[in-house]
C-alpha cells in the first residue's frame, strides 16, 4: 500500500488545505440564496466597514483575503448587480472611488446576519486550541507577508 503523505509536513499542508475548501464550501452555502461569491461578499463587508464612505479600489484590494483576486472582474460583476457604484474620484481622475449605496448597504447588513453565528464552525475546539492554532497558523503566514 502506499503511503498518503510523504511526511508530518506533508500532512499538515494537505490538512490546512482540505479545511480551507470546508470552510469555504460552507461560506458558500450561506452565500447561495444570496447569488453571492465568498470574494463578492467580502468586497461588500469591506465597503460596509466604511459606509456610507468609499475605498479605491487597489485600498478595497489591500483588504480582501484572498491575494489572487481579479479586482476588475470583481467590482465588473457587483456593478451589474447594482451592489456597488464606481465613481471616478474627482480629485484624482486616475483613481476609482467604489462605495455601497443605501439599499446595498442594506442588503450586505442582511446577509451579515446570516455569518452571526459562524464561529460555530469551529465550536468543537477549546478556548486554548483555538489560541493555539491562530498562533500557529499567524506563524505560518509570517515570511509571507
Amino acid at each position: 500500500m502506499e503511503k498518503l503523505f510523504r511526511n508530518e509536513y506533508h500532512r499538515l499542508i494537505a490538512n490546512i488545505h482540505q479545511t480551507d475548501g470546508y470552510i469555504f464550501n460552507h461560506f458558500q452555502q450561506k452565500l447561495s440564496p444570496f447569488d453571492l461569491s465568498v470574494q463578492q461578499y467580502i468586497a461588500l463587508r469591506r465597503l460596509s466597514e466604511v459606509y456610507p464612505n468609499s475605498l479605491t479600489a487597489g485600498e478595497l484590494k489591500e483588504k480582501m483575503t484572498d491575494i489572487n483576486s481579479d479586482m476588475t472582474r470583481l467590482m465588473d460583476r457587483l456593478v451589474a448587480k447594482k451592489l456597488i457604484v464606481r465613481e471616478i474620484d474627482p480629485q484624482n481622475r486616475r483613481r476609482v472611488n467604489l462605495s455601497l449605496t443605501e439599499e446595498s448597504y442594506q442588503f450586505v447588513e442582511a446577509v451579515a446576519v446570516e455569518f452571526k453565528d459562524f464561529e460555530s464552525i469551529v465550536s468543537q475546539l477549546t478556548d486554548e486550541e483555538v489560541h493555539t492554532m491562530n498562533t500557529l497558523l499567524e506563524k505560518i503566514r509570517k515570511p509571507l507577508q
